[in-house]
């Protein structure tokens, strides 16, 4: 970075940070084909960066999954220029952030927007959004800093394109994230970055339900989830509870050692796996899960005898 590129990232940061993120982001989209290989450049586009979150757009299904081959070469180059650790992951971009991702000199489409539980709702075109004079007059603010003129009108450009681009969501009926100030499309509660926070957190919350009531149904344990995380309904999906425990389940025998059978651990493992309360937990039906668990289990979990053992009918 030479001494003009770290005025203009100084005055930016003094803008204030998302000021700034937006502006780091806008170089990354611009600079993008000197920063990463031609062949890179022709198959993958960024998007939108969140929370140290690169989306991009990848053109050829095929390259999609050989992205993760790129991800650190990419995020090298990205975070070597900014001279900041900017990305720390990429992730390919959903449709809704590349529709939302307006290029000056690019006509939207008009297309429509489908909520869920929505109808198609016509979307505003980013060609038809103008900033007032006060909108300006804040840009403009933000700009004068720059004793000289083309970077002064360069960082002007990039100022009134962020507020355009913040002004198309808005009229596009997006609001803030449920966690954090990212604008979201409006089928969506939380920007991408806390979604995968709230996942995070509803699954752990469910390995504690489970945890303290293994023999819980799917239905109730997804009843439980939502009266302490109301806000995650539409990712508490059955499927999702199941798949929570099956994990825990996984985790639990991991722990296990080599005469543990009688262990509490045991006891909550066969009671998750079985889903029967404790006093119809046999020593029978302990050497049967544990053989059926045997994959996930630790080599020295398993005594011999297990290896060889057949479940009793």
């Amino acid at each position: 970075m030479n001494g003009m590129e770290r005025l203009v990232h100084d005055k930016m940061r003094a803008a204030g940070a998302d000021t700034y993120q937006r502006f780091l982001c806008q170089e990354v989209i611009h600079n993008w084909s000197k920063l990463v290989d031609e062949d890179i450049a022709a198959q993958v586009t960024p998007v939108a960066l969140e929370h140290g979150v690169l989306f991009v757009e990848v053109k050829n299904s095929a390259f999609k999954d050989q992205l993760k081959f790129f991800a650190e070469e990419i995020i090298d180059a990205v975070n070597e220029h900014a001279e900041t650790p900017l990305v720390k992951e990429i992730r390919p971009a959903k449709p809704f952030q590349i529709a939302a991702a307006p290029k000056e000199g690019t006509r939207g489409q008009g297309q429509g927007v489908r909520g869920k539980g929505q109808g198609t709702r016509e979307t505003v075109d980013f060609d038809t959004i103008t900033l007032t004079a006060e909108e300006i007059k804040r840009c403009v603010e933000q700009a004068v800093g720059f004793a000289n003129d083309e970077l002064r009108q360069t960082v002007l450009n990039t100022l009134l394109s962020q507020a355009r681009a913040q002004k198309f969501r808005l009229a596009n009926g997006w609001h803030k994230c449920a966690d954090c100030d990212t604008l979201c499309p409006p089928e969506e509660i939380f920007c991408n970055v806390c979604k995968i926070r709230a996942r995070t957190a509803m699954v752990e919350e469910l390995y504690r339900i489970f945890y303290d009531e293994p023999r819980l149904t799917t239905r109730d344990a997804q009843k439980i989830l939502l009266e302490r995380m109301p806000q995650m309904r539409a990712e508490c999906l059955p499927e999702a509870v199941e798949s929570a425990r099956t994990s825990l389940i996984q985790k639990v025998a991991a722990g296990i050692r080599f005469g543990d059978e009688d262990s509490p651990d045991v006891l909550k493992l066969v009671a998750l796996q079985k889903r029967l309360p404790p006093d119809k937990i046999t020593p029978a039906i302990i050497r049967r899960t544990l053989l059926d668990l045997q994959f996930n289990l630790p080599s020295q979990a398993l005594p011999r005898r297990y290896d060889t053992l057949k479940p009793r009918k």
